[in-house]
């Protein structure tokens, strides 16, 4: 059986748009080593279409400071299952569309011994996590107050309970909180 982990930013006021968060090397390097961890990453539209827009560009070019090229590389070799009803093709190469319900196909994918990354905004993160399917959770923490955007898992509709497995102080003052379900 595969397992699950749900990896988000988020900052001090709870907001979790990708677009609000320090980009560093180091950041980047453990983002790195949690691909090289997965069999694959789960995207839903969102963030797939946010990651899609510029990521397979600076992988091909060669473009931009070294470790943004190793990442956008790595990325773009690694599987990425996207959630959607709505897309109809998925240009980024080495793309899958899951186009059924997320409680039937993801955990026909944990079924298949696939362990995924998920790099989730709040609504697949929220889903994942009602349905009993995340295994770990990874808040990287940004020191920021954005002052508006989605919230860490928004959707859930139910109290979620977690023990804390770990952290890690970064140098930009990001922290990253690991938390298992707790039992």
């Amino acid at each position: 059986m595969g397992r699950l982990i749900l990896q988000m930013n988020v900052t001090l006021d709870g907001c979790c748009d990708h677009r609000q968060v320090i980009a560093d090397e180091e950041l980047h390097q453990y983002s790195e080593d949690m691909m090289d961890q997965a069999d694959g990453l789960l995207f839903g539209r969102e963030i797939y279409q946010l990651m899609e827009g510029a990521w397979p560009a600076i992988a091909s070019s060669g473009t931009g400071p070294q470790f943004l090229v190793d990442f956008a590389r790595k990325l773009d070799q690694k599987p990425k299952y996207v959630v959607s009803r709505t897309l109809d093709h998925l240009p980024w190469q080495n793309s899958f569309l899951l186009r059924g319900p997320v409680d039937e196909e993801v955990p026909q994918l944990l079924a298949e011994g696939k362990s995924l990354l998920v790099n989730g905004g709040p609504g697949l993160g929220s889903t994942l996590a009602q349905l009993g399917l995340v295994d770990e959770y990874h808040f990287l923490v940004q020191p920021i107050v954005a002052g508006h955007g989605p919230q860490l898992l928004g959707g859930i509709g139910d109290r979620l309970n977690l023990k804390l497995s770990g952290s890690q102080a970064f140098g930009s003052g990001a922290m990253l909180l690991r938390y298992v379900p707790a039992s």
